[in-house]
Protein backbone atom coordinates (compact mmCIF):
# COMPACT_ATOMS: atom_id res chain seq x y z
CA UNK A 1 0.00 0.00 0.00
CA UNK A 2 1.38 3.63 -0.91
CA UNK A 3 0.04 6.86 0.66
CA UNK A 4 -1.90 9.03 -1.73
CA UNK A 5 -1.27 12.44 -3.37
CA UNK A 6 -4.63 13.61 -4.58
CA UNK A 7 -6.35 13.57 -1.16
CA UNK A 8 -3.11 14.92 0.91
CA UNK A 9 -5.15 18.29 1.32
CA UNK A 10 -8.04 16.49 2.93
CA UNK A 11 -6.00 14.44 5.07
CA UNK A 12 -4.14 18.01 6.47
CA UNK A 13 -7.39 19.38 7.06
CA UNK A 14 -10.28 16.79 7.33
CA UNK A 15 -14.25 18.13 7.23
CA UNK A 16 -15.69 20.25 9.92
CA UNK A 17 -17.81 17.21 10.97
CA UNK A 18 -19.12 15.47 14.23
CA UNK A 19 -17.84 11.93 13.33
CA UNK A 20 -17.70 11.05 10.09
CA UNK A 21 -13.62 12.25 8.80
CA UNK A 22 -12.41 12.36 12.36
CA UNK A 23 -9.11 10.53 10.74
CA UNK A 24 -8.71 10.55 6.89
CA UNK A 25 -6.09 7.95 6.02
CA UNK A 26 -5.73 8.42 2.40
CA UNK A 27 -3.67 5.35 -0.40
CA UNK A 28 -2.52 5.44 -3.62
CA UNK A 29 -3.15 1.82 -3.77
CA UNK A 30 -4.94 -0.38 -1.70
CA UNK A 31 -6.34 -3.99 -1.73
CA UNK A 32 -9.77 -2.81 -0.34
CA UNK A 33 -10.53 0.12 1.85
CA UNK A 34 -13.11 -1.85 3.28
CA UNK A 35 -10.55 -4.81 4.20
CA UNK A 36 -8.36 -1.94 5.68
CA UNK A 37 -11.14 -0.51 8.05
CA UNK A 38 -12.16 -4.20 9.45
CA UNK A 39 -8.98 -4.73 10.02
CA UNK A 40 -7.49 -1.19 11.27
CA UNK A 41 -10.09 0.98 11.85
CA UNK A 42 -11.73 3.01 14.61
CA UNK A 43 -14.99 5.41 14.99
CA UNK A 44 -15.41 8.05 12.20
CA UNK A 45 -12.25 6.71 10.67
CA UNK A 46 -12.54 7.69 6.84
CA UNK A 47 -9.86 5.31 4.68
CA UNK A 48 -9.55 6.79 0.80
CA UNK A 49 -7.29 5.27 -1.67
CA UNK A 50 -7.16 6.50 -5.59
CA UNK A 51 -6.88 3.13 -6.96
CA UNK A 52 -7.97 -0.69 -5.15
CA UNK A 53 -6.97 -3.87 -6.65
CA UNK A 54 -9.39 -5.88 -4.98
CA UNK A 55 -12.26 -4.03 -4.30
CA UNK A 56 -15.34 -5.37 -3.78
CA UNK A 57 -19.32 -4.99 -4.76
CA UNK A 58 -22.51 -6.54 -3.30
CA UNK A 59 -23.28 -10.18 -3.42
CA UNK A 60 -19.29 -11.21 -4.01
CA UNK A 61 -18.84 -9.30 -6.95
CA UNK A 62 -15.57 -7.00 -7.96
CA UNK A 63 -15.59 -3.20 -7.89
CA UNK A 64 -13.84 -1.95 -10.92
CA UNK A 65 -11.65 0.97 -9.20
CA UNK A 66 -9.55 2.20 -11.91
CA UNK A 67 -6.58 5.11 -10.80
CA UNK A 68 -7.27 8.71 -11.12
CA UNK A 69 -11.31 7.76 -12.41
CA UNK A 70 -13.07 7.55 -9.26
CA UNK A 71 -13.75 8.11 -6.04
CA UNK A 72 -12.82 4.55 -3.40
CA UNK A 73 -13.18 5.00 0.06
CA UNK A 74 -14.93 3.51 3.41
CA UNK A 75 -16.16 5.13 6.44
CA UNK A 76 -15.68 3.39 9.81
CA UNK A 77 -18.50 3.22 13.08
CA UNK A 78 -18.15 1.10 15.77
CA UNK A 79 -21.55 -1.23 16.62
CA UNK A 80 -24.00 -2.59 14.22
CA UNK A 81 -24.46 0.39 12.19
CA UNK A 82 -28.10 1.26 12.12
CA UNK A 83 -29.55 3.20 9.94
CA UNK A 84 -26.84 3.82 7.57
CA UNK A 85 -28.47 1.46 4.50
CA UNK A 86 -30.97 4.66 4.49
CA UNK A 87 -27.80 7.36 5.75
CA UNK A 88 -25.41 6.62 2.89
CA UNK A 89 -27.05 6.61 -0.49
CA UNK A 90 -28.89 9.67 0.52
CA UNK A 91 -26.05 11.05 1.55
CA UNK A 92 -24.24 10.86 -1.69
CA UNK A 93 -27.49 12.02 -3.51
CA UNK A 94 -28.02 14.95 -1.48
CA UNK A 95 -23.75 16.31 -1.54
CA UNK A 96 -24.43 15.93 -5.43
CA UNK A 97 -27.66 17.66 -5.77
CA UNK A 98 -27.08 20.62 -6.73
CA UNK A 99 -25.17 19.58 -10.13
CA UNK A 100 -27.10 16.75 -10.94
CA UNK A 101 -30.32 14.57 -10.15
CA UNK A 102 -29.28 10.97 -8.82
CA UNK A 103 -31.67 8.10 -8.18
CA UNK A 104 -31.76 5.77 -5.73
CA UNK A 105 -32.19 2.21 -6.80
CA UNK A 106 -32.86 -0.56 -3.93
CA UNK A 107 -31.05 -1.09 -2.05
CA UNK A 108 -28.27 1.04 -2.52
CA UNK A 109 -27.22 2.21 -5.64
CA UNK A 110 -27.45 5.32 -7.52
CA UNK A 111 -28.11 5.97 -10.89
CA UNK A 112 -27.97 9.17 -13.27
CA UNK A 113 -30.09 8.74 -15.84
CA UNK A 114 -30.42 5.16 -16.78
CA UNK A 115 -26.55 4.36 -15.76
CA UNK A 116 -25.28 3.32 -12.36
CA UNK A 117 -22.27 5.25 -10.97
CA UNK A 118 -21.97 5.11 -7.22
CA UNK A 119 -22.46 1.94 -5.15
CA UNK A 120 -22.50 0.99 -1.66
CA UNK A 121 -21.32 -2.15 0.03
CA UNK A 122 -22.07 -2.19 3.90
CA UNK A 123 -19.76 -5.21 5.67
CA UNK A 124 -19.85 -6.02 9.95
CA UNK A 125 -16.73 -7.90 12.19
CA UNK A 126 -16.16 -7.63 15.51
CA UNK A 127 -18.49 -5.07 16.12
CA UNK A 128 -17.47 -2.68 13.58
CA UNK A 129 -19.35 -1.83 10.42
CA UNK A 130 -17.62 -0.79 7.32
CA UNK A 131 -19.32 1.81 4.79
CA UNK A 132 -17.99 1.57 0.92
CA UNK A 133 -18.60 3.90 -0.91
CA UNK A 134 -17.51 3.66 -4.91
CA UNK A 135 -18.64 6.67 -7.49
CA UNK A 136 -17.51 6.67 -10.91
CA UNK A 137 -16.14 10.34 -11.39
CA UNK A 138 -13.91 10.66 -14.68
CA UNK A 139 -14.69 7.84 -16.48
CA UNK A 140 -15.70 7.48 -20.11
CA UNK A 141 -17.15 4.60 -21.76
CA UNK A 142 -13.78 2.99 -23.06
CA UNK A 143 -12.85 2.95 -19.21
CA UNK A 144 -15.37 0.33 -17.97
CA UNK A 145 -14.87 -3.47 -19.08
CA UNK A 146 -17.21 -4.15 -21.84
CA UNK A 147 -19.60 -6.30 -19.78
CA UNK A 148 -20.70 -2.79 -18.00
CA UNK A 149 -20.43 -0.20 -20.97
CA UNK A 150 -24.05 -0.43 -21.41
CA UNK A 151 -24.88 -0.46 -17.32
CA UNK A 152 -22.26 1.73 -16.17
CA UNK A 153 -21.49 5.93 -16.37
CA UNK A 154 -19.93 8.20 -14.67
CA UNK A 155 -20.38 12.12 -13.39
CA UNK A 156 -18.52 13.37 -16.00
CA UNK A 157 -20.24 11.08 -18.83
CA UNK A 158 -23.49 11.57 -17.77
CA UNK A 159 -23.52 15.28 -16.68
CA UNK A 160 -19.74 17.02 -18.14
CA UNK A 161 -18.29 19.54 -16.41
CA UNK A 162 -15.28 19.41 -13.77
CA UNK A 163 -15.79 17.95 -10.88
CA UNK A 164 -13.05 17.99 -7.78
CA UNK A 165 -13.02 14.19 -6.08
CA UNK A 166 -11.62 15.63 -3.09
CA UNK A 167 -14.51 17.96 -2.99
CA UNK A 168 -16.84 15.21 -4.20
CA UNK A 169 -15.90 13.23 -1.07
CA UNK A 170 -15.74 16.25 1.45
CA UNK A 171 -19.76 17.25 0.46
CA UNK A 172 -20.19 13.82 1.46
CA UNK A 173 -18.88 13.37 4.28
CA UNK A 174 -20.43 16.26 5.30
CA UNK A 175 -23.61 15.37 4.37
CA UNK A 176 -23.14 11.68 5.99
CA UNK A 177 -22.16 12.85 9.15
CA UNK A 178 -25.50 14.84 9.30
CA UNK A 179 -27.03 11.82 8.63
CA UNK A 180 -25.77 10.16 11.14
CA UNK A 181 -25.82 12.08 13.95
CA UNK A 182 -29.94 12.58 12.80
CA UNK A 183 -30.03 8.99 13.57
CA UNK A 184 -28.09 8.80 16.73
CA UNK A 185 -30.90 11.84 18.27
CA UNK A 186 -33.77 10.49 16.81
CA UNK A 187 -33.47 7.24 15.10
CA UNK A 188 -33.73 5.13 11.77
CA UNK A 189 -37.41 6.23 10.72
CA UNK A 190 -36.82 10.39 9.71
CA UNK A 191 -34.52 8.61 6.98
CA UNK A 192 -35.82 5.38 6.83
CA UNK A 193 -39.03 7.40 5.19
CA UNK A 194 -37.51 9.30 2.36
CA UNK A 195 -35.39 6.45 1.65
CA UNK A 196 -37.97 4.36 1.10
CA UNK A 197 -40.15 6.87 -1.55
CA UNK A 198 -36.50 7.77 -3.14
CA UNK A 199 -36.47 3.82 -3.80
CA UNK A 200 -39.81 4.16 -5.62
CA UNK A 201 -40.88 0.66 -5.27
CA UNK A 202 -44.73 0.70 -3.06
CA UNK A 203 -46.99 -0.44 -5.19
CA UNK A 204 -44.54 -1.68 -8.00
CA UNK A 205 -44.77 -4.86 -9.25
CA UNK A 206 -41.02 -6.11 -9.73
CA UNK A 207 -39.44 -9.82 -9.99
CA UNK A 208 -36.62 -10.16 -7.36
CA UNK A 209 -34.50 -13.68 -8.03
CA UNK A 210 -37.72 -16.20 -7.38
CA UNK A 211 -40.20 -13.63 -6.12
CA UNK A 212 -42.31 -12.26 -8.12
CA UNK A 213 -45.00 -9.85 -6.69
CA UNK A 214 -46.05 -6.29 -5.39
CA UNK A 215 -44.44 -4.22 -3.45
CA UNK A 216 -46.65 -3.13 0.25
CA UNK A 217 -43.81 -1.40 2.05
CA UNK A 218 -40.13 -1.56 3.05
CA UNK A 219 -39.42 -2.83 6.51
CA UNK A 220 -36.60 -1.29 9.07
CA UNK A 221 -33.76 -3.17 7.98
CA UNK A 222 -34.38 -1.99 4.47
CA UNK A 223 -36.09 -4.99 3.24
CA UNK A 224 -39.15 -5.17 0.76
CA UNK A 225 -42.61 -6.32 1.82
CA UNK A 226 -43.68 -8.43 -1.35
CA UNK A 227 -46.97 -9.25 -1.74
CA UNK A 228 -47.07 -12.53 -3.76
CA UNK A 229 -49.18 -15.36 -5.45
CA UNK A 230 -47.85 -17.78 -2.44
CA UNK A 231 -48.41 -14.84 0.04
CA UNK A 232 -46.37 -12.27 1.83
CA UNK A 233 -42.38 -12.37 1.60
CA UNK A 234 -39.49 -10.34 2.27
CA UNK A 235 -37.05 -9.83 0.38
CA UNK A 236 -33.38 -8.72 1.62
CA UNK A 237 -31.28 -8.39 -1.58
CA UNK A 238 -30.77 -8.66 -5.28
CA UNK A 239 -31.06 -7.36 -8.92
CA UNK A 240 -35.06 -6.15 -9.07
CA UNK A 241 -36.30 -6.41 -12.49
CA UNK A 242 -39.11 -3.82 -12.55
CA UNK A 243 -42.74 -5.63 -14.32
CA UNK A 244 -44.36 -2.15 -14.71
CA UNK A 245 -42.45 -0.83 -16.46
CA UNK A 246 -39.21 1.84 -15.79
Amino acid sequence: MEKATAYAELEKNPPETEIVGREVVTFDVIDSTNTYGLEHGKEGMVIVADRQTAGRGRQGRSWHSAPGLGLWFTVVFEGKGEGLPFAAPLAVRDALAARCALKIKWPNDLLCGDKKVCGILLEHRNDITVLGVGLNVHHVADDFPPELRDKAGSLESEVGGTWDRCQILRDILTHLDGKVMLIRDQGIEPLRAPWAEACNLIGRRIQCGTHRGIVTDIDSDGALLLETSNGAQTVYSGDITYLDGD
